[in-house]
């Protein structure tokens, strides 16, 4: 007889299988799983059956040949996110009215810096139509909840399960804010922190608190004297 395995008897040769190839196919369809649902696999269905993420511009929105992109002076991309609350958001609804999207994670130090700016820019103007989304980048709402229960966000906060909105708006980094004005058009865009009345800070990139609210002001007058586009 030779120390070949298929040389086994047949009671030796499924003890083999028993304790070798039926776990290791388990671990195989676990690893499956996990792959599956982080890359997207399910990052979640509306109650209209539309998959949340990015989605087309309703077509009264888009002039035709409308140039819709991450880009400074573009339309911004639309897309369908459910909220922390479990209401269902679409970017798109708040046409009309001055946008604030902040891209952010709760792992981000800057993100968690910089977020009660955002918080007392919504306080103090709300009342003139501005809308604040904070939208958390591949998160689960176990590990939001308590950073926004933490921070007193009051303002809507979309999760991103998948990353594909931020895939997207191209982001380089967190956090990351769009400044959208009434008409949809994306007037400004920045890439790191706002630093809150700090000069010579040595964060690159780092800008101070009154650019934020110059660039709120900017889209808060914008599309004004036409109704909001």
């Amino acid at each position: 007889m030779t120390d070949n395995a298929t040389d086994l008897p047949t009671p030796k040769r499924r003890s083999v299988v028993r304790r070798w190839l039926y776990p290791a196919a388990v671990v195989v369809a676990i690893a499956a799983v996990i792959w599956w649902l982080e890359a997207g696999g399910d990052g979640g269905v509306s109650s209209t059956g539309e998959r949340y993420g990015p989605v087309a511009l309703p077509v009264a929105l888009a002039p035709v040949g409308a140039n819709v992109s991450a880009e400074e002076g573009a339309l911004a991309p639309d897309f369908l996110l459910q909220a922390l609350d479990g209401e269902e958001t679409r970017l798109s609804d708040f046409r009309g009215q001055p946008v604030v999207l902040n891209f952010w994670a709760t792992w981000c130090g800057p993100c968690r810096k910089e977020m009660p700016q955002f918080i007392a820019a919504y306080d103090a103007h709300r009342e003139e139509g501005l809308v604040v989304i904070g939208l958390n980048l591949q998160e689960s709402e176990s590990i939001i909840r308590p950073f926004v229960d933490d921070f007193g966000i009051d303002f809507p906060v979309l999760i991103d399960r998948d990353g594909e909105v931020g895939d997207d708006y191209r982001l380089l980094g967190l956090p990351a804010t769009y400044f959208i004005g009434r008409d949809g058009v994306i007037e400004s865009a920045f890439i790191g922190p706002f630093q809150a009345e700090e000069r010579g800070t040595n964060v690159q990139g780092a800008i101070e608190q009154s650019d934020l609210e110059g660039r709120i002001a900017a889209i808060l007058g914008s599309g004004e004297d036409d109704g909001g586009g």
